[in-house]
């Protein structure tokens, strides 16, 4: 079986294709015996050694490239975004089952949920000018949702008829999937596609929670913390409060960003925080499994792999409930979620948390082997191969609509 896994970025070998995503997805696939390829944009910088197909994007939105590759199925990363559609239209001309894997909180359009938006276009915002604090930037970012809002044919709708060219969508957790098929629901999809939940696979190579391993009083957050998405502030505040009423426990913070901003703490609770900055791939793994529970403190995610990393590693997880994988995560008596994304909330779900490890109703042996089993990148695979068998008799659909 050939399967090609489409992701419409400029591929290079620095930039981490093959230890997450898609080009994970392909490496599973070839470990379990299918002959799987990673297809990206020509860039530069480019092995031959690797299962790869690097093109123009202009040949991708060919119809005969596509079927003189004679795939059996295609998953494409393209996100449901209509600027695609000529290479999804492409892909499709194949007859061949084809996947869109959609990378979502399942938030397609404002009117699935207004607030969050509004916030996470404001957010946007702020990443986007993160000193600047001027009225024409913050009036454009609430023009933007208002006029989405408001006028659902300039998206929502054009969105949802590109949609309803593919059978089915994968979205990464159960409550995004949700929130898709609502979407679709609401603009009255026809034929109405199915959605699917499977997580972004995780290279667990290295992970897991072996016997001898120890579990310290111990919180690890990690994040690009000069993304205004990931809640820097937040976090920091977190930390402040919840280490001066548990003076037995520990906080570290890992990835770069914030290491400047952090100086008062180092300072006040010395020994107790730490802030790692960028660290290794291996390095962080070995702090994840001596953590008891992985605090998210992000305004959004469309899943959190840092998280899905932490639960291999035998964390609990702690976060906001407007983020789904959170609801995910703790569903298999692995962590905590919190009403609000607000500090006495947060703080409320980490030390409610904190009591569970205490009074020994978390075991991260079994957190460590349930996850692995859930997100591992050949389980991942596994599911994928699953629903393209259940889609081999059936035809694409709308294709010529």
């Amino acid at each position: 079986m050939k399967i090609i896994n489409f992701i419409p970025l400029p591929y290079s070998n620095s930039g981490n294709f093959w230890s997450r995503d898609m080009g994970l997805l392909t490496l599973a696939m070839r470990s379990i015996g299918i002959d799987s390829y990673l297809a990206a944009i020509y860039d530069r910088d480019v092995k031959d050694d690797l299962p790869l197909i690097i093109q123009s994007r202009n040949l991708y939105t060919s119809p005969e490239w596509w079927i003189r590759q004679k795939p059996d199925a295609i998953i494409l990363n393209t996100w449901s975004a209509p600027r695609h559609d000529d290479i999804r239209r492409a892909a499709l001309a194949t007859g061949c089952p084809v996947i869109e894997k959609l990378d979502t909180d399942g938030v397609k359009s404002p009117r699935v949920y207004p607030w969050h938006s509004l916030r996470r276009t404001w957010v946007n915002y702020d990443l986007r000018h993160p000193i600047s604090s001027g009225i024409p930037e913050k009036a454009e970012a609430l023009a933007r949702f208002f006029i989405t809002y408001l006028f659902p044919s300039l998206l929502d709708k054009k969105m949802v008829r590109c949609m309803e060219r593919v059978s089915v969508y994968a979205a990464e957790t159960p409550l995004a999937s949700a929130r898709v098929r609502r979407f679709l629901e609401m603009y009255q999809a026809s034929p109405m596609p199915r959605v699917v939940t499977i997580p972004h696979p995780v290279n667990t190579s290295s992970m897991g929670f072996a016997s001898e391993d120890r579990k310290l009083d111990q919180i690890i957050a990690v994040g690009r913390w000069d993304d205004a998405v990931k809640g820097w502030p937040l976090l920091k505040r977190i930390v402040k409060r919840f280490l001066e009423r548990n003076p037995s426990w520990r906080f570290l913070v890992a990835g770069p960003g914030a290491e400047e901003d952090c100086q008062s703490l180092q300072q006040q609770f010395e020994g107790r925080f730490q802030m790692l900055g960028k660290i290794g791939h291996d390095q962080l793994n070995g702090h994840l499994r001596a953590s008891k529970i992985y605090l998210l403190t992000s305004h959004s995610e469309t899943f959190n792999i840092a998280g899905a990393e932490a639960l291999c590693c035998g964390c609990s997880v702690v976060g906001p409930g407007q983020i789904p994988s959170t609801s995910y995560f703790a569903g298999h008596g692995s962590g905590t979620v919190s009403n609000l994304r607000s500090l006495p909330h947060m703080l409320d779900a980490l030390n409610s948390e904190v009591s569970l490890w205490e009074d020994g109703m978390r075991d991260p042996s079994l957190i460590s082997r349930r996850w692995i089993e859930e997100l591992g990148a050949q389980s991942v695979a596994r599911r994928y191969l699953k629903v393209i068998e259940s889609m081999a008799d059936k035809p694409t659909t709308g294709y010529f609509k």
